[in-house]
């Protein structure tokens, strides 16, 4: 109950500019050195390495399968390379300066989905795909920010698990529909003991 009020505290409106960025500030300052340096200490060394190696492995896998799938959505604009290089320096940026070193970070099912369809709408008004992303990713982050500034991180607390349900129940509609789509684009680029190799190996 205690730690439960602690996180409905952090999630209140100030009233004032950058008001709970400065608390959160605050709130982890104290432990940033020891969240680093803790985990090698008292006989702790052997589990962090070996929690090191699963979370690279961890974030490693999904940048190969999504890279190979942002390969594909957008002809190659993005592809393995720049999904792990992403995946590197967003990780080692956030876990510095993000106040939380154990978040994973990498490409995932929603931002797979809205690639896909920003790319089908540069294509479809004839814009360059990298320097548009490029714009979209500085704009999203001007929002970001202000929303940070402005506490409207407070509107969390009033959201439950069942839009994260409702919006993951979306993907995996996404996910299994092309996973069809797929399926029958076997039968008619390949001949009938290709599409039926893929039908079993799709199917189980």
């Amino acid at each position: 109950a205690s730690e439960e009020k602690a996180h409905a505290g952090e999630l209140e409106w100030t009233g004032r500019f950058a008001g709970g960025v400065i608390a959160d500030i605050k709130r982890r300052y104290p432990y940033y050195l020891s969240d680093w340096v803790d985990a090698f200490k008292g006989g702790n060394a052997q589990m962090s390495v070996s929690c090191v190696i699963f979370l690279f492995f961890a974030c490693i896998s999904p940048a190969l399968a999504f890279g190979s799938l942002f390969s594909e959505a957008t002809d190659g604009h993005v592809g393995v390379v720049e999904t792990i290089a992403s995946t590197a320096v967003c990780g080692i940026l956030y876990s510095l300066f993000a106040g939380q070193p154990l978040c994973i970070m990498g490409a995932t099912g929603p931002e797979y989905a809205y690639t896909v369809v920003f790319y089908s709408l540069c294509k479809s008004m004839d814009l360059e795909f990298l320097p548009a992303r490029a714009w979209q990713g500085l704009w999203s982050a001007l929002f970001t920010i202000i929303l940070a500034m402005t506490d409207c991180c407070a509107a969390m607390s009033h959201f439950t698990r069942f839009v994260e349900d409702i919006f993951a129940l979306l993907i995996s509609v996404i996910f299994i529909v092309g996973a069809f789509r797929s399926l029958i684009e076997a039968f008619n680029d390949l001949d009938k003991a290709g599409a039926f190799k893929t039908t079993l190996i799709c199917l189980g």
